[in-house]
This record gives C-alpha cells, sequence and structure tokens, in this order.
C-alpha cells in the first residue's frame, strides 16, 4: 500500500476519534468532514467533483483536501507546515452560519490546533527487516497447494468449481453393493462387527445356533483331547455366542461378561480377544493361530551344575581378582572347549557379567566391616554346633549379670567344681595416621594429611568379664610383686622394628604374664581362655605329632618329634632311631612315616606314596583312609588327638581353652573394645609417631567395663 495514503487514512482516523471524545459533553455531534468538504468542491458540468486521485494498487479514494491537509510524507514521517493548518483553521470557520452542527465555536477551534499540534509528533517507521520477514514467511499453504490457488479451483467461485457446475458426481457413476445376508465376509485382521452398544446384529443370518450346538459338543465329548487355551478359548467363544442368542446382549457387554467368567476378572483387552476369536470361529470354523510358546526355547550354560561348578572353582582360585573381562576370557577359551563344544563361542561381557549374577556374586567395593564370607560354610557350621556344646558346658561354671550395673551372681557350684570365667585374646594394630575421616571445614578449604597409615603400632589383649583388662591393681601388686602389672603387650612390626607377631610370641605372652595375672586376681577359679579360630592360633609345637611335617623316609629335613604311644595296650614308640643303631648314620635320625607305620604294623605291601593330590589341597573325604602315607599315619589316634600348642600349654596350666567358630568374630566382645579405643584415637591423633606412643595407651584405658555392646555379646552366651 501507498505510505502517504496510509498515513493519511490512519491519522484521519485518529482525529475523528479524538473529536468525538471531546465533544462529547453538552456537543451535538458534528457532520463529517467529507459532507463539509462537499460543499465547497467544484464540480463540473455532469455534477461530478472534479479532482480526485487514486491508489491504483489498493483502489482507495483520496481527495485534494486530504492531501493537502495531511501534508506530505517522507521517509515514512508525515511533515506539517504551520501554514496549512492557519488555512485549514480558516477554511474550517467559513462554513455556513446556519449549520448547527456547532462547527464554528470559539473552543472547538482551539481544540482542533491543540490536536493538530499533538500529531506533529507522529511518526511511522517501517522495520529494517521487513522484507526479510516477507522472505522467511513464504506463501499460505493448503496442503501442498497454495492457499490462494486452491481457492482459485476448488472455492465456490473458483475455475474447477464453475466447471463442474451441473454435472452429476462421481460417485453416482458407482452401483453401492448391497449386504447378502447369507454371506459373512470381514477382514481377518480386524473386528468386522461394529462395538456400539446400540448396534445389534440378527444372529439368524449367520447360522449362530448350529455354531453354538458344534462348540458345545466338541467341550462336553472332545474336551480332553483340547489343551487348557484350547479349551479356554472355544468355551469363551460359546458363553460369549450364548448371550447374544438367548440375551440379546450388546457385543461388548456380552464379551466382558465372558471374559470375567471363563477368565476370573479378565477386563476388556481379554473382551476384544473374546470378539475377535468369535468372529474368526464363525468365519473359518476354527480358533485363531496361538503365539503362545513361539518364541525360542534355549537352556543356559550356567544352569547346568557341572558348568556352575567348574566356573566356581576357576573363581576361587582367583582368589577376588576375577574381573568379568576375565571370566569371559576362561569361558571362551577353556570351559566351551572341554565340555565339548567344538566350534568357537563367543560371549559378551553383559552376559559374562550377567553368569557372575547368577553364580551368586555381585560387584561391591571395598570397605571395613564383618567378614560374612564363609559364615555358613558346612565345615564351620558343624564346628559351630561343637562351640556351642562347649560353652553349654562353661557357662553351668559361669557368674552372670544383672541390672544396669551388671551385678554379678555366683553360680551354685557342685561340690569340687571351680568357677570359670571368660578371658577373650586378640590383636589389633593402631597407626599413627588414623585420625578422624570426616572433618569441618569451609567451602572450597580441606585439610592436607600424611599419605599411607604411617608407623603403627600392635596391641595383644587380654580382657575379662568381671574386671575388664587382665592386669593388676595397685593393691594385687603389693600382694604379687613377682608377677607382671598387666598382659597386654606391645610390638612395633616392621622388618627394621620388632619383626612380626608369631604364635612364640603368644605363647610366651600366655604362660609368663596372662596365666600368672589370672591366678593372682581369682586363686580359686578356672579360666576359659577363647582365641580366635586363625592359622596362627592353631599352630603346633615344634615337636608336635603332624603327619605332614615328616618324611616318607629317614633323615632330611624333618623335625624330631616326640614321643608317642600306639594301640590299645598304649606301647611306646620313640619317633627317632635310638642311638645304639647299627647304621651309624640312623643314630638318633628321625624314622619318617615309611618306619614308623611298618613298626605299627600299617605299611602296604604294595607301598604307598608319601602324599596323594587330594591331601595337599586339604580336600577333606571321610571314604579316603589309606591314600597316602600321610594319610594313613595322620588318622592314628594319637596324632588325631594332637593339640595345638596354646591349647596345650594353657590345658598343662589346668585350665581351659576354646576357639571361636570361623568368619564369627561378631562372637568376641573385645572387637568392640577395639573399636571404642580406636575411637578415642581418632580425635586425639596428631598425626606423629610420638603422638601415636603416647595416645595408644590412654585410648586403651579410656573404654568403660560395662557398655551395651558388652551386655549383648554376654546375651550370646546365656550370661544375662
Amino acid at each position: 500500500m501507498n505510505i502517504k495514503i496510509f498515513t493519511s487514512i490512519l491519522i484521519k482516523s485518529l482525529l475523528i476519534v479524538i473529536k468525538v471524545q471531546s465533544t462529547k459533553q453538552d456537543k451535538m455531534p458534528l457532520s463529517s468532514k467529507g459532507k463539509r468538504k462537499s460543499k465547497n468542491q467544484v464540480r463540473n458540468a455532469e455534477g461530478k467533483y472534479e479532482s480526485k486521485k487514486v491508489c491504483q494498487d489498493d483502489n482507495i479514494i483520496m481527495d485534494d483536501y486530504n492531501h493537502e491537509f495531511f501534508g506530505t510524507i517522507e521517509h515514512g514521517v508525515v511533515n506539517y507546515d504551520s501554514d496549512e493548518l492557519k488555512n485549514i483553521d480558516a477554511g474550517d470557520s467559513e462554513l455556513d452560519a446556519g449549520s448547527e452542527s456547532g462547527w464554528d465555536d470559539v473552543d472547538d477551534m482551539e481544540e482542533e490546533i491543540k490536536i493538530n499540534q499533538k500529531l506533529k509528533e507522529l511518526k511511522l517507521e517501517w522495520k529494517e527487516n521487513v522484507q526479510l520477514e516477507k522472505t522467511k514467511r513464504g506463501p499460505y499453504m493448503r496442503g501442498k497447494t497454495p492457499k490462494s490457488t486452491y481457492y482459485d479451483k476448488y472455492g465456490p467461485s473458483g475455475s474447477f468449481t464453475k466447471a463442474a457446475a451441473g454435472n452429476e458426481k462421481i460417485t453416482s457413476l458407482f452401483k453401492v453393493q448391497t449386504k447378502d445376508p447369507e454371506q459373512f465376509r470381514y477382514n481377518t485382521t480386524e473386528e468386522a462387527l461394529s462395538d456400539s452398544e446400540e448396534e445389534k446384529i440378527n444372529l439368524n443370518n449367520y447360522l449362530i445356533k448350529e455354531k453354538i450346538t458344534e462348540l458345545k459338543d466338541q467341550l462336553e465329548k472332545k474336551h480332553k483331547e483340547m489343551n487348557v487355551i484350547e479349551y479356554n478359548q472355544k468355551r469363551a467363544i460359546y458363553e460369549y455366542l450364548v448371550l447374544l442368542d438367548d440375551k440379546g446382549c450388546g457385543r461388548i457387554d456380552a464379551s466382558l461378561q465372558v471374559a470375567k467368567k471363563v477368565f476370573i476378572g479378565a477386563g476388556p483387552w481379554k473382551a476384544q480377544k473374546i470378539r475377535y476369536a468369535a468372529n474368526y470361529w464363525l468365519l473359518n470354523n476354527k480358533l485363531p493361530m496361538s503365539r503362545h510358546g513361539k518364541h525360542q526355547k534355549t537352556v543356559r550354560l550356567i544352569d547346568d551344575e557341572d558348568v556352575a561348578e567348574k566356573c566356581q572353582v576357576w573363581i576361587r582360585e582367583k582368589n577376588y581378582h576375577a574381573t568379568p573381562s576375565s571370566f569371559k576370557t576362561f569361558i571362551e577359551q577353556n570351559l566351551l572347549p572341554n565340555i565339548g563344544i567344538a566350534k568357537k563361542k563367543d560371549i559378551s561381557l553383559s552376559t559374562a557379567k550377567r553368569w557372575l549374577n547368577i553364580l551368586g556374586y555381585t560387584f561391591k567395593l571395598h570397605h571395613q566391616g564383618m567378614y560374612y564370607d564363609g559364615h555358613e560354610r558346612e565345615d564351620v557350621l558343624q564346628y559351630r554346633k561343637v562351640f556351642l556344646e562347649k560353652m553349654f558346658d562353661h557357662e553351668k561354671y559361669m557368674s552372670k549379670y544383672e541390672g544396669e550395673t551388671m551385678d554379678r551372681i555366683i553360680p551354685n557350684l557342685p561340690e569340687g567344681e571351680k568357677e570359670r570365667i571368660l578371658v577373650v585374646h586378640d590383636e589389633s594394630i593402631f597407626y599413627s595416621n588414623d585420625g578422624k575421616r570426616g572433618v569441618w571445614t569451609k567451602n572450597g578449604e580441606m585439610p592436607l594429611r600424611k599419605k599411607g597409615n604411617g608407623r603403627s603400632i600392635m596391641v595383644s589383649e587380654f580382657l575379662t568379664e568381671v574386671n575388664g583388662r587382665l592386669c593388676l591393681q595397685q593393691a594385687d601388686i603389693e600382694k604379687h610383686p613377682y608377677v607382671p602389672e598387666e598382659a597386654q603387650c606391645y610390638l612395633k612390626p616392621g622388618i627394621n622394628q620388632d619383626g612380626y607377631w608369631t604364635a612364640e610370641h603368644l605363647l610366651e605372652q600366655i604362660e609368663y604374664k596372662a596365666i600368672p595375672i589370672f591366678e593372682a586376681l581369682y586363686p580359686d577359679c578356672i579360666a576359659v581362655f577363647a582365641f580366635d579360630n586363625s592359622s596362627n592360633h592353631a599352630a603346633f609345637r615344634n615337636d608336635a605329632l603332624v603327619a605332614k611335617r615328616m618324611n616318607l623316609k629317614p633323615g632330611g629335613k624333618q623335625p624330631v618329634m616326640r614321643d608317642t604311644y600306639f594301640g590299645e595296650d598304649k606301647q611306646p614308640q620313640s619317633m627317632v632311631f635310638p642311638s645304639t643303631h647299627p647304621d651309624e648314620k640312623l643314630r638318633n635320625k628321625p624314622k619318617g612315616i615309611k618306619q614308623v607305620l611298618i613298626e605299627r604294623g600299617k605299611w602296604s605291601s604294595q607301598g604307598l606314596i608319601l602324599e596323594c593330590k587330594e591331601c595337599k589341597e586339604n580336600i577333606k573325604d571321610d571314604s579316603r583312609k589309606s591314600c597316602c602315607a600321610c594319610c594313613v599315619l595322620s588318622l592314628e589316634p594319637d596324632f588325631l588327638a594332637q593339640k595345638g600348642a596354646i591349647e596345650e600349654l594353657i590345658e598343662n596350666a589346668g585350665h581351659k581353652c576354646i576357639f571361636f567358630p570361623k568368619f564369627h568374630c561378631e562372637l568376641n566382645f573385645i572387637e568392640r573394645y577395639w573399636g571404642a579405643a580406636k575411637r578415642y584415637l581418632r580425635e586425639n591423633c596428631d598425626y606423629s609417631w610420638e603422638g601415636l606412643k603416647k595416645t595408644v595407651p590412654e585410648s586403651l584405658e579410656s573404654v568403660p567395663l560395662i557398655t551395651k555392646i558388652f551386655k549383648k555379646v554376654l546375651a550370646l552366651y546365656g550370661l544375662i
């Protein structure tokens, strides 16, 4: 549109609105500008106006008065001349004096001038990207056809519409096929019948009664030949058709009732399947194909017991270093060829992870805590029964504790029996850099700590249920000046320090500290020393009767064992050759397993090897009794009765010894003692060696005797 004409029309409209609003109060409405101007405009001989300007683009007519009134427009901005405004005002004042519009009032003229002055500030500007927006927008479309083209052709006045006027519709050229009531045709992939409740079908047209009778005969006479799925489908179709035939129900209502009746609480989905199956039956006289059981059926290789056992053995051999990738390599390169799969097969890494989960393994981050692996192992369960029986026997002679202050109640002892007191033992290591794990800091700040655990101190401690730490008080020290003050032992572990804790250290602690202190504190009591079931605590003395330490033949690197007895008559036997032996090389030398078995009459005429593979791997089998020389000798009564060094030492001193079941550290209340001591150590840690030597004794002294944890542990033994 021409910018001058557009601006003129806009300003003219604004003038009219403002003028009408200003003359609402006590003023009569004025005649339009066109009427006022027409009175003074020149007409030709035919009575038409002389000058008119026509915009060819939009067919908008604008007279010279409007053009002169609104001035000139340059670059979209309206420019006014003050003389023109004056002429306009003067022209308005020359209107007929007899006009009743009131246009010649002074107030109106002043108001008009004010409006004109306000309009001088009006500016119209085009956006800089107007052309770009027109380019982006594109034509309006109706489908793939431009909207203007579509209506030009197909609209009410379109070319195609006009051309088709008076012609018949194309649908009149085809004959509509009427539905044959004797046929029943529909697409088997969709339901032919409508699901509308209002629409009813004439069942007689489709021979429904014959279909119902046929289904009834099949259900009564051939039900044993059908599987469950087929029987339920045919019964559902039968019930559905009966409802439609007898009661005249709608298809949806009938199918819903049948679904709930036959399939017990089924819903709309099952009802839809019933309608589809019924339609298919009426058309084809058979059930639609069922997809039940059509999926591929395979058995996982890991479900085989032999395969699973081989995988378990391999994982155990890896000793917690097995990974899904290494397990995948083992399956592909070792397991599959060994079980007879000649063709090269691969498994994915996700399959390897899934198989590990099936075998009972999961990926976990390593953290400190109770060690439960083997807690329910078969041999552990068997020993647990033995342990409980022994504890039950000791409990009869132990004191019990009651109340918040854990008052001691002495047991009623049989004549000649002594009270028994439980004494537990354990070792623990304290590190110089073992500080608090969590600290309160400002955001973005974190204290620097030394790397590693630092130097350490190992503590071997004994606790009693009576007084806590096994140590003498000041009054006891005066009574027993030659007895050590406490049974506690310290060790600085390391090659360049005090070495490492061994069974010899523990035997020395028991013999020279623990037993003397206990006998000084409780002279008329028997100690029941309880230890963890570790290999160090189960160690034998050097001269103990252990078949695995012996050689098959005399001499060599084998220990000199103690003398023993064998047979029912307790016949003595020396484990070394006498000093008067004819062969000087064998004098005072260990005899070896072969000579010992020959003297006992247990050596096989066919000979025996020293140790078989099963015995080396400690595979227990009660049926193996003569597989090797080591097995035969280890089953001898005197070798079976051989006890560990700790147990021998304690029982020779007149006390009792017992070992906790493996993986059952929760039974030893000293573990809670270590936890309380290390908490104190972390709270007072200064990350120095001198600080550790000072803090360790303080932390052990800081633990109170009576704690809730101690009560819980005593409850396990039935002592409270």
